[in-house]
């Protein structure tokens, strides 16, 4: 919980010094070697469903679709989820493998609806997805090159970063039954090859985004023991890792465990981070995000609310600022979080993505 009293920064008062000098931290963390983190928090604000409304809709199918022998699992499941969550329920009572089938069955199915709706928004012109506005930042290099680890199913990153022109390095090649190939979706990035007077040769890239996804991702399956990907529709489960215990059953094998070593070796490699709408509740890059904060590296996180382990890790990290709304509808605005204090800047929304590239980045 915010505190209900901290020190106000005024956009407009004396106080407006300390809300530049704010700024221009802020603004150092958009350096070369910055990785960025993106939790569901930012689907979440695109209109995809959130933990909460996924255990709704489990709740109305999963039942009916498995074998009466596994009914009394589920209800047990079932008894959790309001109290512990989707991952702590799937914890405290590991589901069989026709339940967790199902899981997968009717999760990928609702994030894709939703998803399509979002999209086919996009491609009317009636929005832009958040994360467009992020991207002429997100790279201080020529060509830019992002990198980025969600642990997001979705792919509004992908459609977002292929909207401003960009490519999408995913170690997926091919979009109909490409396969798993992460040199040759590397390569793919090259937009063009140069030659210098002594024959040198020199490779020029495109703008891209390094895309690791360790949970996987809607248009990845397995298909005779080989991941694939495909954006047409299949009847088999997408190669996705439900919460709970199934992600340290699944998340070492391909492509899992390609995506979350090299994530975590951009996180290793980081000279500063930024979290958007990550609750750090994934031991899959804790064991590296963590101490890479706590050890003082420069970060920033995003969020619309704290969540309890995101509040510790900020609370241990000498260099890590947490850009969060206020939870007071009568004095609204973004608290900015250091260590255990707290201040509000009225009146802005930096804590979202698009108001933070306006208010803060574009100068």
């Amino acid at each position: 919980m915010m505190n209900e009293s901290y020190k106000e920064l005024s956009l407009t008062s004396t106080n407006s010094n300390d809300v530049d000098n704010l700024k221009k931290e802020l603004q150092a963390i958009f350096s070369d070697g910055l990785v960025t983190v993106i939790g569901s928090g930012l689907s979440c604000a695109e209109g995809l469903p959130g933990m909460r409304a996924l255990a709704t809709e489990l709740i109305a199918k999963v039942s009916s679709s498995i074998p009466d022998a596994d009914k009394a699992r589920w209800a047990a499941i079932e008894a959790c989820l309001a109290s512990d969550g989707l991952e702590g329920a799937l914890i405290k009572h590991p589901p069989t493998d026709a339940i967790e089938s199902a899981i997968i069955q009717f999760t990928s199915a609702f994030v894709l609806s939703k998803e399509q709706e979002v999209i086919a928004a996009c491609v009317s012109g009636t929005r832009k997805l958040k994360i467009a506005s992020l991207l002429p930042h997100i790279s201080a290099a020529t060509p830019k090159i992002a990198h980025i680890i969600t642990t997001n199913y979705d792919r509004l990153i992908e459609f977002a970063t292929e909207s401003e022109g960009w490519g999408v390095d995913s170690m997926m090649v091919g979009r109909y039954w490409g396969k798993h190939d992460p040199e040759l979706s590397s390569k793919l990035m090259i937009r063009d090859v140069s030659r210098g007077n002594k024959g040198a040769v020199r490779l020029i890239y495109r703008n891209h985004v390094k895309l690791f996804k360790p949970h996987g991702s809607l248009d990845w399956f397995m298909a005779g023991g080989t991941p694939m990907t495909s954006s047409m529709a299949f009847s088999g489960d997408p190669l996705i890792i439900t919460p709970g215990v199934g992600k340290y059953k699944k998340g070492y094998g391909q492509p899992f465990d390609m995506h979350r070593d090299r994530g975590n070796a951009a996180i290793d490699s980081a000279s500063s981070i930024l979290c958007i709408g990550y609750g750090f509740n994934d031991d899959h890059l804790q064991t590296h995000l963590s101490p890479k904060l706590k050890d003082g590296a420069r970060a920033l996180l995003l969020t619309h609310s704290l969540s309890l382990n995101a509040r510790t890790v900020v609370a241990q990290s000498p260099n890590c600022t947490a850009l969060v709304s206020n939870a007071d509808a009568k004095n609204p605005g973004t608290i900015v979080v250091r260590g255990t204090t707290e201040t509000l800047i009225p009146n802005v929304e930096w804590w979202d993505v698009e108001n933070f590239v306006k208010g803060v980045l574009t100068i």
